[in-house]
């Protein structure tokens, strides 16, 4: 998923995220499964146009696969929250829900540790 770069250097800006402008994969590399909450929170609070709810939710995803690994989890309470605004503005999602679903992948082995969830949204 390609972000456009003033909505990114606005984001990291107002995140206070450790944006230098190289990252190739912004989402992915400034993803902090400690912030989760607070990425919530800021995507709740705010009326975001449809370019930052998109990078919003990348970064919430992209932190919450990282979370998963690193506490060996399939799931924790905050995945309810991150389902409900993913099902209730799935036209918008739906290129981050593909990605991560890799709908064409059957080697457990080669899924993200979100796959399942993602699978599963409606």
């Amino acid at each position: 998923m390609i972000l456009k770069k003033e909505i990114i250097e606005q984001l990291s800006n107002e995140l206070s995220l450790p944006y230098t402008g190289i990252e190739q994969d912004w989402d992915i590399e400034m993803a902090d499964s400690n912030r989760i909450d607070d990425f919530l929170e800021f995507y709740h609070q705010n009326d975001l146009s449809t370019d930052k709810k998109v990078a919003v939710i990348s970064l919430i995803l992209a932190s919450y696969e990282d979370f998963l690994n690193e506490n060996d989890l399939e799931i924790d309470d905050r995945w309810n929250k991150i389902k409900f605004i993913l099902e209730s503005e799935r036209l918008i999602f739906n290129n981050l829900i593909k990605y991560w679903s890799l709908s064409n992948e059957v080697e457990e082995d080669n899924l993200f540790r979100i796959t399942l969830l993602m699978r599963n949204i409606k």
